[in-house]
């Protein structure tokens, strides 16, 4: 992207399609989906006779290949994102640059951050913003233009000649970083550290065992299972964009349900899908 333009036609969805894959394809989103199989069958195992005298923390139940369903879903669902406003963010304050990770795809919300909402990273979210740094110089977003103004943005491009902008950007990269940060020779240890050091008692994406948890029912021996991948959870309050009034006059549920992007054929198609299935699986259990 040389010339600061976003490629248009099946090249743009190729591009879409990279970044999605890219996101599903890492470690982090491997080792997440073990986790959850792991977390799941032990619970399962726990409530079955047969393993009653097993002690199962000794095994460690997961798919060789789990990364093959993030990476099918992410292609599957690269129609539903489509809608989003594609901004290549550039860096020009002579000073900082960008960096990366080994997670190098950050899901966010703003809006949601916003107003204290503790949903809001799935592709049909109103809200939703990705993130993907491509190189010391620039970083693409993509987001719900409905939901955000972006006063400085001009023909697809926003320029950012702050050195807060960029430091601000970098720790939101940082802070979604599995295991690795990546940075040009020009960056120095020092600035790293400094993040570091700044976000030494932030909640870390690498820490999986939040990702699960096991409610227990009230009056039965039942349990709810709960997963949520973990997603950068500091509040970063970049300048540059803002809460649209129409999204700033949205009710925000009382559910975890969230707010679709409905305006998209892709996103309501989607999610007639999805009821026809849920439907199709409640009339099942019904006639059991």
């Amino acid at each position: 992207m040389n010339t600061n333009e976003f490629p248009v036609d099946d090249d743009y969805i190729h591009l879409v399609m990279f970044l999605l894959v890219s996101e599903a394809r890492n470690l982090k989103s491997a080792d997440s989906i073990n986790n959850m199989i792991d977390f799941t069958v032990k619970r399962a195992a726990k409530a079955h006779l047969n393993f009653k005298d097993v002690d199962l923390e000794e095994f460690k139940i997961e798919m060789n290949e789990p990364a093959v369903l993030n990476i099918k879903m992410a292609l599957e669902c690269t129609p539903i994102v489509l809608d989003l406003e594609p901004l290549l963010i550039v860096e020009q304050t002579n000073a900082g640059r960008f960096i990366t990770s080994d997670n190098p795809v950050v899901r966010h919300n703003s809006f949601y951050r916003s107003k204290n909402y503790r949903g809001g990273f799935g592709y049909v979210t109103r809200g939703l913003q990705l993130f993907f740094p491509i190189s010391p110089h620039k970083c693409i977003l993509l987001y719900d233009k409905l939901a955000y103004d972006i006063p400085g943005a001009n023909n697809e491009v926003l320029i950012l000649k702050r050195g807060r902008d960029v430091d601000q950007l970098n720790e939101f990269f940082y802070l979604n970083a599995y295991n690795n940060v990546f940075f040009d020779q020009k960056t120095k240890k020092e600035y790293i550290e400094g993040i570091h050091y700044k976000n030494n008692r932030t909640p870390k994406i690498k820490e999986l065992k939040r990702e699960v948890a096991a409610y227990r029912s009230a009056d039965s021996n039942s349990e709810l299972l709960h997963y949520s991948q973990n997603k950068v959870s500091k509040n970063i309050n970049f300048s540059w964009i803002k809460n649209s009034q129409f999204a700033n006059g949205l009710k925000i549920p009382s559910h975890m349900g969230g707010i679709v992007r409905s305006e998209s054929p892709y996103v309501r198609e989607a999610l007639e899908k999805e009821k026809a299935i849920f439907a199709s699986a409640n009339s099942l259990n019904n006639k059991r």
